[in-house]
């Protein structure tokens, strides 16, 4: 398939209105320093569309004290639950740093995500080299994701596959974000080639002057901040 200009210029220019300047995204790389990052949007994710705000806030209440590059691991991010004092009160003061807390809005799954850290920190996976080492072995990740599924339910493949994801354990399935972006931004509805998504995608990257899965990246997160459900681009 060859993409035409005006295709990738209109999918340039929903990216540049939906997603903000390139310089301003959270990227993989992020993710793949950090668990705890992983695990707080993985667990989030079951409560609707606000672990976007939640990783960003946790990300800005930890910038704020170690004013460094993030790569908290799982005890790490116990450690905030330890220093607010409850995952209810984490939920107030980390979940919502520097925002007005309701327990109206959508909830903060902070409980959840103080048990999956929990769970992993005693399967001694405390970081994501750990992680990485332990996918080697299917016994030792199988382990791994029973204890996910203890603590988020025995439907929760949508978020043990977006933890992988994130984590960057080979062989997990790319999910079907290229087509919903793509869709949206050329407002079709039918359904768009995969190939031909990933390749329009491939070739907006290249305008915006970013990586392929740093603009993955990007729009999933987009897609979880506009109410897009996991499930649904999984």
């Amino acid at each position: 398939m060859t993409v035409s200009a005006d295709t990738v210029e209109t999918v340039v220019a929903a990216c540049r209105d939906r997603l903000g300047d390139p310089s301003g995204w959270v990227t993989s790389d992020v993710y793949r320093h950090s668990l705890a990052l992983c695990i707080i949007e993985s667990v989030q994710s079951s409560a609707g569309h606000s672990e976007v705000a939640v990783v960003d806030r946790y990300l800005a209440y930890r910038r704020a004290d170690a004013g460094r590059p993030l790569t908290d691991g799982a005890r790490d991010l116990l450690r905030t639950f330890e220093e607010a004092g409850s995952s209810d009160q984490w939920a107030g003061k980390v979940g919502s740093y520097k925002r007005r807390y309701t327990a109206t809005g959508v909830p903060i799954e902070a409980r959840h995500i103080q048990q999956a850290a929990e769970r992993l920190h005693q399967l001694r996976v405390n970081s994501i080299d750990d992680l990485l080492e332990a996918a080697r072995d299917e016994a030792a990740l199988e382990q791994i994701h029973q204890a996910w599924v203890d603590v988020c339910g025995e439907h929760s493949d949508v978020t043990w596959s977006h933890f992988l994801m994130l984590a960057g354990i080979p062989g997990v399935r790319p999910n079907r974000v290229a087509e919903v972006f793509v869709n949206g931004a050329l407002g079709i509805s039918e359904a768009t080639d995969a190939g031909a998504a990933d390749e329009i995608l491939e070739a907006t990257a290249t305008e915006l002057g970013v990586d392929p899965e740093q603009l993955d990246y990007a729009i999933r997160r987009w897609l979880a901040a506009n109410s897009r459900r996991l499930d649904d681009v999984a």
